[in-house]
């Protein structure tokens, strides 16, 4: 079997590079700094921008002479209507989630093995969860993560272990492959997954799973917190599983069925 690079255009990998580039830290970004980041020679890198600008995809600020993400690419985003429906649907529950308990909440799939952020309602009160929107986190360590994990086939999950790793980002982290699977197989009877400080010391999470019409676990939800405010576990647990458990009724009811949205299970 051929490597896959073998199929790529060079400089269509190009320009990915360079859309890549764009992030929460990086939003705006001059020339220089992209042929730099990329070892591009600069009027490649000028040719490119040049190109993107001109169809929308990169905007140019004329002062600052920074690039942007431009609005094509939030067009062609609105466009994805999976991501956006389920997002639509869960919405009403996250802001009753959110008035019962206060806390930040969000709404999660399982993109190339790491937790993605489709939604997200900030708590009330003055310390809150730093995420955002779009944001990853790794599956292992995230209580999303371990929700969606464990709905994986065997060889899914252990394609995802060998690829992502189980990195240690606290002294809670799980890092050995049997007691993660071991924990997998607890929130798998259970219906619910718990971060204790896993991926951030005092950050505490909990997380239950949402089914498509099929039955398939497709997303999951969380409310997080600072651990001293979410010392009642048996009280949190109930009013997330049930807010689960309402947002799966609503996708059957519509019959919406998302496969793409699990596909780490193929």
């Amino acid at each position: 079997m051929k490597n896959s690079r073998t199929y790529q255009i060079k400089v269509l990998d190009k320009v990915l590079q360079i859309l890549g580039l764009f992030d929460e830290k990086g939003k705006e970004l001059k020339a220089s700094e992209l042929h730099e980041k990329l070892g591009l020679n600069k009027s490649t890198t000028f040719r490119i921008l040049n190109t993107l600008a001109e169809a929308d995809y990169l905007e140019r600020d004329p002062r600052s002479r920074k690039y942007r993400l431009g609005f094509k690419l939030y067009f062609l985003g609105s466009l994805i209507e999976g991501p956006n429906e389920i997002r639509k649907i869960a919405r009403p529950f996250l802001e009753d989630l959110l008035h019962k308990c206060e806390e930040t909440v969000h709404l999660t799939v399982l993109h190339h093995g790491e937790a993605l952020y489709l939604d997200k309602i900030d708590g009330k009160r003055s310390v809150r969860v730093v995420s955002r929107v779009g944001m990853r986190l790794p599956a292992h360590c995230s209580g999303v993560g371990k929700v969606l994990l464990a709905a994986l086939p065997i060889e899914s999950l252990d394609r995802i272990i060998k690829e992502k790793g189980l990195s240690r980002l606290t002294d809670n982290t799980i890092t050995n492959e049997k007691s993660l699977k071991a924990q997998l197989a607890r929130v798998r009877k259970q219906g619910y997954a718990i971060d204790n400080e896993e991926i951030e010391i005092g950050l505490k999470c909990i997380a239950a799973p949402i089914t498509d019409s099929k039955g398939n676990i497709i997303a999951a939800i969380s409310v997080a917190g600072p651990k001293d405010r979410l010392k009642e576990e048996a009280t949190i647990i109930p009013l997330v599983m049930d807010t689960a458990a309402g947002i799966s009724r609503a996708l059957k009811e519509r019959g919406f069925e998302a496969a793409f949205l699990c596909s780490e299970a193929r």
